[in-house]
């Protein structure tokens, strides 16, 4: 086989100031596939991805879910490889693999450690071009499916998401059909259909593959040549185009509808139809997204959270392809306020549109967003090969999504108008509303109705507001426009991160580089969930969430106006060990983010407002754990396992104790929590750490001048292991499977016995682990199944997880039961073990790739006593693990006089 291979070099994009893909190579295979290669020799993973036209636009009808179903099948062996191997093989590489299915197409990627990718894709294109159709493993596939639909049911949000895709494009059209197909369409697959389809649509002359990383191009181009070696013997000839051609989307007038179901909250969908991404209005209406419902100081955010608090959260999102999209707006809601929700998001965006229209500061916003966004894509191989397959796929052109990101950058104000008129109007709007089955005071489909005829009557004359010509024609600058001095230090290779000693006892650990102009910091305080005591139970978590939206400094509604307008996030999270705060952004807008960050850090407001807003979320997510049976389940089996213990407790408290937690509470909690004495900072990014020390130890002494001292905490007394097994069955109305949770009491972080048991759980839990393997790959019981892992300052849980169709409980949990029993017994297998270390240590070195992991595990580390070389020491633990040392954990942690099981299904 012969190849061409075009290059093209780095050149400047316009207002991008840098090429998206300055390294992209092309090369085409005569008669095989379209590479993009993207070198990157200083990245720390390798991501290799196919992208494939198959998805509901090239199915027939009648024939749903047959790209899905295909999905499923290429992992189920081929003529070279056996069932599970293409997992085994990623993960040996230290990687992970999985895959998609679009409207349009169906991507598989995976990520491995450098020097694995040329492995992962031979393994990849054996499994994509001659999968093996066995009949035995169809027949269990689609058990599999069948319950993976079965599972969407349980999804308040799926489930009105799905029935507004039918109501907006209509059940005749490829977009408005169930992606995953029909209980009948899938029951209707065989072998010999599943054949033809991937003949018509993975032709190998149809695949674009993308490699980004630490990849060498001619070693990969020499494998694909033998691989594909008398292709014409085993393909013939390139098959016409399967894809149909996208129909318009018609206006129907304005329609709206109602579900009912498992639910605690009323989700709202709210959908108008737009056209390709390819159209010149696309980048406008993406900039209109952004300006309703993106950031604190957004719109909808603003309108209905913080003014007037109709919904818990709200957002608006474009969902282009090659043909019609539609434009989102939604969120959740009391049902009693669903209707009056629906209105106003409506009259908000009607607003922007017509009265309103956005100032110049809130496009300057946007931009600074969307340019932050885009370098954070720089940190991660597979977040450029996704960028680049997808418009090669779409736009026959990867550098399409340069010119896209260009024309957006350069949007004014007037034609985010004009394309808001153009596009977001009555005729074609969809509406939907999910409620619970018995609302109180809500949930009524003719009030929604009407709630929705409401908000699209038009206001102030019914006319878009239009800026004189050539107004808004000169964007901001953007943040790689400002002059910026750059890091003393680049760190490559292994370099130790550098600690300093800040005020009274702070500590700072810093680990600059990394090719993206981005940086992180991690605040960590000792606290959280395990030392807040009973009385303040969520306490601490709310505090987090809360403290970030004001300064003694600087109100709320500023504090969402600056953070947003530097295109950073500022935010707030609580845990089972500890709390703190977070920051990330551009590294040119470092000294202006870190600034808003430390008067957050050392003098957080708590205005009862906020205090308020912060309660109503934190009560909304403890609802939507409801609805989410898997986490429902969960919950239930995390409180068995630990009783009295704090982390029995749901972490973000009860309605009572955060009733009590007003403004004044939470500040002297602060108070007597975050101190330097107990603060470890964390940065990570595009810095330098001698400047970034100074920057910090000035503002944290001014700002903790005054503050009380330290006081040492008493923990609580630690959680004891269960003497016998632990059930609890719950029923739950209309549910459509049955979770299985079963809960063990696992090592702390203190105890070295961690690390084999995490290897055991990773052989137990992983696509080719035992539990995955017997469940869904032997049987076709579950279509999901997990095993977690997870230690903390105290003995953290060790969690089997499955659900499966009601009749099928007693053997999933005999396979569960099983599946503990062997790794007790016969311990672990030397090819199980060996790809479960590669595995762990992939997924940790894979997770380095974002400065704000890197900047956590910094953090975290040094404030639990791990050590400035957290990553060095868990690989050297990990490493130790072995046949003998994994039979012993699991013998010790894995008893069954301690299984903790909760069964969440159908009354």
């Amino acid at each position: 086989m012969g190849s061409a291979s075009v290059t093209r070099r780095a050149r400047s994009s316009g207002p991008l100031g840098r090429a998206l893909f300055p390294r992209l190579r092309l090369s085409r295979l005569r008669g095989g596939p379209l590479l993009l290669f993207l070198p990157d020799a200083d990245a720390p993973a390798a991501a290799v991805q196919a992208w494939l036209p198959a998805g509901s636009l090239s199915e027939a009808e009648g024939r749903e879910g047959l790209a899905h179903f295909l999905e499923h099948m290429i992992f189920k062996g081929s003529r070279r490889l056996a069932l599970g191997e293409l997992a085994a093989r990623t993960e040996e590489a230290g990687g992970d693999v999985n895959a998609y299915t679009l409207n349009e197409a169906t991507y598989y990627h995976l990520t491995c450690l450098p020097g694995g990718a040329a492995k992962c894709l031979d393994a990849l294109a054996e499994a994509l071009w001659w999968p093996r159709f066995d009949a035995a493993e169809v027949a269990r596939e689609r058990g599999v499916i069948l319950e993976e639909i079965r599972s969407t049911e349980d999804q308040p949000e799926q489930r009105l998401q799905q029935e507004l895709y039918r109501r907006a494009f209509g059940s005749d059209h490829p977009f408005g059909r169930p992606i995953l197909g029909t209980r009948r369409s899938v029951r209707r697959v065989d072998r010999s259909v599943l054949r033809r389809y991937h003949r018509r649509c993975y032709h190998p002359a149809r695949t674009v593959i993308v490699l980004a990383g630490p990849v060498a191009e001619k070693p990969i181009l020499r494998l694909l040549r033998r691989k594909l070696a008398g292709l014409d013997a085993a393909w013939g000839s390139v098959p016409p185009s399967s894809a149909h051609a996208v129909p318009p989307l018609p206006e129907r007038g304005p329609r709206a509808f109602t579900l009912h179901g498992g639910a605690s909250l009323a989700y709202l969908e709210l959908a108008f139809a737009v056209p390709p991404f390819t159209h010149p209005d696309a980048p406008a209406l993406e900039v209109l997204s952004m300006l309703l419902g993106s950031g604190d100081s957004s719109r909808l955010y603003k309108r209905l959270c913080v003014d007037r608090p109709l919904m818990h959260d709200v957002s608006s999102d474009a969902f282009f392809t090659a043909g019609p999209g539609l434009f989102f707006v939604g969120g959740a809601a009391e049902p009693r306020r669903a209707a009056r929700a629906g209105e106003e998001m409506l009259r908000t965006a009607a607003d922007l549109i017509r009265e309103n229209p956005p100032a110049a500061e809130e496009l300057a916003r946007v931009r600074t967003l969307f340019w932050t966004d885009l370098e954070f894509r720089r940190e991660s191989a597979a977040g450029q090969a996704h960028l680049a397959g997808y418009f090669q796929l779409m736009a026959g052109d990867a550098r399409f999504a340069e010119r896209y990101l260009g024309k957006l950058l350069r949007v004014t104000r007037e034609e985010v108008l004009s394309a808001g008129a153009r596009w977001l109007r009555p005729g074609g709007l969809t509406a939907g509303a999910f409620f619970p089955e018995r609302a109180d005071g809500g949930g009524d489909a003719r009030a929604f109705r009407e709630g929705i005829r409401r908000g699209l009557e038009l206001r102030g004359g019914g006319k878009a507001l239009l800026p004189a010509r050539g107004e808004d024609r000169r964007p901001s600058p953007l943040p790689d426009a400002r002059p910026r001095p750059r890091p003393s230090a680049r760190a490559r290779g292994k370099r130790p991160p550098q600690e300093f000693r800040l005020f009274r006892g702070a500590r700072l650990m810093v680990l600059p580089g990394g090719e993206a102009r981005v940086f992180a910091l991690r605040a960590a305080f000792l606290g959280g969930q395990r030392l807040e005591g009973s009385e303040r139970a969520g306490w601490h978590s709310l505090m987090a969430d809360a403290a970030p939206m004001a300064s003694r400094a600087v109100p709320s509604e500023e504090m969402a106006r600056r953070v947003d307008s530097l295109g950073a996030s500022i935010g707030g999270n609580g845990g089972r060990s500890s709390f703190g705060l977070y920051a990330s952004g551009h590294s040119s807008l470092l000294e202006e983010i870190s600034n808003l960050f430390c008067q957050v850090l050392c003098g957080p407001a708590f205005e009862e407002k906020d205090v308020a807003l912060a309660r109503r979320e934190a009560d909304a997510t403890r609802r939507g754990d409801r609805d989410d049976l898997a986490q429902r389940s969960r919950l239930h089996a995390l409180a068995l396992l630990y009783g009295p213990h704090p982390f029995g407790r749901h972490p973000l408290g009860g309605r009572a104790t955060l009733a009590r937690a007003d403004g004044a509470r939470l500040r002297r909690e602060w108070g007597r929590w975050a101190l330097p004495e107990n603060l470890v900072l964390g940065a990570a990014g595009d810095v330098d750490p001698g400047e970034l020390a100074r920057l910090l130890s000035r503002r944290l002494k001014k700002g903790w001048r005054g503050s009380p001292a330290w006081r040492p905490f008493r923990p609580p007394a630690p959680p004891q292991a269960p003497r016998r097994p632990r059930l609890r069955r719950l029923g739950v109305s209309g549910a459509s499977q049955s979770h299985l949770q079963m809960a063990f009491l696992g090592a702390s972080l203190a105890d070295p016995r961690r690390f084999a048991l995490s290897v055991t759980a990773a052989v137990l839990g992983s696509q080719s682990g035992g539990l995955f393997w017997e469940l869904r790959e032997r049987r076709g019981l579950a279509y999901e199944s997990n095993v977690s892992c997870e230690e903390a300052l105290d003995r953290g849980p060790f969690v089997l997880f499955a659900a499966t169709a009601p009749g099928a409980e007693a053997e999933a949990l005999r396979v569960m039961r099983a599946e503990v029993a062997r790794v007790r017994e016969k311990g672990l297998g030397a090819e199980e073990l060996a790809r479960a270390k590669a595995f762990l240590i992939g997924e940790l070195l894979r997770s380095r790739q974002r400065a704000g992991a890197r900047a956590a595990e910094l953090a975290y580390g040094a404030l639990y006593g791990l050590g400035v070389d957290t990553l060095e020491r868990v690989q050297r633990g990990l490493d130790a693990v072995d046949a003998a040392s994994a039979r012993r954990a699991a013998r010790e942690f894995l008893d069954p006089a301690g299984e903790c099981l909760a069964i969440l299904g159908p009354c």
